[in-house]
């Protein structure tokens, strides 16, 4: 606990609040997670400037003059900024590096300066030019491409600024959470310094600079608050909880002890992910894994990235309707899709359609099945209810505006079941279209590996597909033929089959042949014993529960490769699971 938060919690008080305190709790979308307590420091926006003059003669060159000063003014900073950040942090310097770019456009300070030359101020030129080129982007379909447009604005106030010889934000009190209704890179990079507690926003977007840059500086930050500036007092104290996306106004003691409570947990927890959960799967000599989370709800997704995922390689959209009860519609999907992808971002989460049958939920079935788990579910389910499935396809693609989204499709066993299934996509972007709401047009496609007949027909499919996701708890049942679930089989169902073994050796050489990026998302990816098997077998992508994340990064560091191609090769010889797993055990020191 801060100097700072000690003497909040013992000037709060839980008597009734004076008058003028607006107690209560404001709600936005988290953009960079953490918690923090502090004073609130409000950031009025400028007032808006749009006023022509007409320019003669001697005025004319003043305001060129003018605008090449700024201009050299701004660049220097933007310099001077640079060479504040450190070397390794590249995604930093390269924001602010591209803003540099924009500024030296000779096509952009042409612009400008004919504008000044035809009798517009400086103010003026500049407000107008660009707000011409943050239009272009503005009416772009690209949710990305709009957030630039923000980028724009900010380059253009920093001019303004300077023509009106004012400061940028900086030196404010230590422990101050920000509030303003939008902030450019630059101010991020200057309020760190200033060793802020967190950032508030009216406007904002998860994908703009800013956001990234509170994210790689770890500064909590909640955008997209509405009445914020006109809400929160100025030095009053407020509670940001940036992974709920709450702000609390005037806490009460109880309230601001029970946050630090929550932060003090959390970062203990984070201790004991150690600096492991910053490092990138590797093996001994250097081999790239990628390790991604299953999750099942938001929940999930926190706890993944704070142990360093990659995102999220399956994430189980059927829970929603599990936990509900029923199909949701699609501002429910949308809701709660777009908060595990915002979460997850820059990195990628991937999204599987409603995995459903009778053992699930009966909605739709045309009769009760002996057999469901061979029935009438997965992609099967789907295509029979259109209006399902659309409404599913509808909010996943609202949910991948900012371009990390993908989709996989559910139980996959011939080519015909893709090809309808694509036909229905594009026929929900069309819908989403007329409605102009944004998506991205290119989200990836992938499908789920998890009967034999995928398997076999695995270089086909990839010539169609983005990505295979192998699901191997599945691909088991079906291949053996021994239902996962039932007790008098358990001794027969075994992922270590040979023939299990060589489906997704069949895949994964599908998958490269391809060039398109293969992962195993079942049971058999966490399985400490399978490592080694898997990367030998070509699978360099692995979905597991967040809690083994750790554990299997610290695995992945210590296997060679090349002893991983060995053991593959030995399974691959194997004719029954017995052998597989004697071959393991003697692997892995005795056990399994």
């Amino acid at each position: 606990m801060s100097i700072v938060e000690k003497d909040i919690i013992t000037s709060s008080k839980d008597e009734k609040v004076y008058v003028g305190k607006k107690q209560g709790v404001l709600k936005g979308i988290p953009s960079s997670s953490g918690i923090a307590i502090g004073k609130a420091k409000i950031i009025a926006p400028e007032a808006a400037y749009t006023s022509n003059f007409e320019l003669y003669g001697t005025d004319i060159n003043q305001e060129l003059i003018k605008f090449e000063n700024v201009l050299a003014e701004v660049l220097q900073e933007f310099e001077e900024v640079i060479a504040k950040i450190d070397i390794e942090n590249f995604n930093v310097r390269a924001i602010i590096e591209t803003n540099t770019l924009i500024l030296k456009d000779p096509v952009l300070i042409l612009a400008i300066k004919e504008k000044i030359k035809s009798g517009q101020n400086v103010e003026s030129a500049i407000i107008n030019e660009f707000d011409i080129q943050k239009n272009y982007f503005k009416r772009s379909k690209d949710g990305i491409l709009r957030e630039r447009a923000v980028e724009l604005d900010h380059l253009k106030k920093r001019l303004l600024l300077g023509i009106r010889q004012k400061q940028v934000i900086k030196d404010v009190p230590e422990n101050s959470v920000i509030v303003a209704q939008v902030l450019t890179p630059t101010d991020i990079i200057n309020l760190k310094e200033s060793k802020i507690a967190a950032i508030i926003t009216e406007v904002g977007g998860i994908a703009s600079h800013s956001s990234i840059l509170a994210r790689s500086f770890g500064i909590p930050e909640v955008i997209s608050v509405k009445n914020a500036l006109s809400t929160i007092v100025d030095n009053s104290t407020v509670i940001v909880d940036a992974y709920s996306g709450d702000i609390v106004l005037n806490p009460k003691k109880t309230a601001i002890a029970e946050y630090i409570r929550k932060r003090n947990k959390i970062d203990e927890h984070k201790k004991v992910l150690g600096t492991l959960a910053k490092k990138s799967a590797k093996t001994a000599d250097g081999k790239r894994i990628h390790l991604r989370a299953n999750i099942d709800d938001a929940k999930d997704i926190h706890y993944a990235m704070m142990a360093g995922a990659e995102g999220s390689g399956l994430v189980r959209s059927e829970n929603l309707i599990v936990t509900l009860g029923k199909i949701p519609d699609e501002e429910t999907q949308y809701v709660w899709y777009k908060e595990i992808a915002d979460s997850a971002y820059p990195k990628s989460i991937a999204i599987r359609a409603f995995d459903i049958g009778s053992d699930k939920f009966s909605e739709g079935m045309p009769h009760q099945e002996e057999n469901p788990a061979l029935g009438f579910r997965g992609i099967r389910y789907l295509l029979s209810r259109k209006d399902i499935f659309i409404t599913q396809l509808k909010a996943i693609l609202r949910a991948s505006v900012n371009r990390n989204v993908k989709l996989i499709l559910p139980m996959i066993s011939n080519i015909g079941e893709v090809h309808h299934s694509l036909k229905l996509l594009q026929e929900a972007k069309t819908q989403l279209r007329e409605e102009d709401i944004s998506f991205d047009d290119k989200m990836p496609v992938g499908i789920m590996i998890e009967t034999p007949a995928s398997a076999i027909i695995a270089d086909g499919l990839a010539e169609i597909v983005d990505f295979f996701s192998i699901g191997t708890n599945d691909l088991t049942q079906y291949t053996i033929g021994a239902d996962r679930n039932n007790e008098l089989v358990s001794d027969i169902y075994d992922s270590f089959h040979p023939a299990v073994i060589r489906l997704i050796k069949m895949t994964a050489d599908a998958a490269h042949k391809k060039g398109i990026p293969v992962s195993v998302c079942g049971e058999l990816a966490g399985h400490s014993a399978a490592t080694e098997l898997l990367i030998g077998l070509g699978i360099y992508e692995l979905s597991i529960a967040p809690p083994a994340i750790l554990e299997m990064k610290s695995r992945i560091s210590s296997i060679d490769t090349r002893n991983c191609k060995s053991i593959a090769e030995n399974a691959l010889s194997c004719t029954n699971y017995d052998q597989v797993r004697q071959m393991l055990i003697a692997q892995n020191g005795g056990s399994l």
